[in-house]
């Protein structure tokens, strides 16, 4: 759950982004069977890297916090890469 929030709000800046760390620190057991919220937010942006967080709570208490480092990419030099990786085989 936390890769998807996490890299929803990582487009926020606007550029794509892959993965490159995701830290996960648990507060307190999870309980099963009541509605989660999720929350994740664009935390900043260096250069190519993108730093985006994110909260878990369940019944008003925070579970889980979450951290993620992405790297920015061009979607064209990506593409084209994969083009010609994929003609190699």
């Amino acid at each position: 759950m936390f890769d998807e929030v996490l890299g929803s709000a990582q487009s926020l800046s606007g550029t794509q982004g892959m993965t490159a760390h995701l830290g996960i620190d648990y507060r307190r057991p999870t309980p099963l069977h009541v509605p989660l919220l999720l929350e994740g937010w664009l935390d900043r942006r260096e250069g190519r890297k993108i730093y985006a967080r994110a909260t878990l709570h369940a019944e008003g208490e925070l579970t889980a916090e979450a951290g993620g480092l992405f790297i920015a990419f061009d979607r064209e030099r990506f593409t084209a890469l994969l083009d010609s990786r994929n003609k190699d085989r």
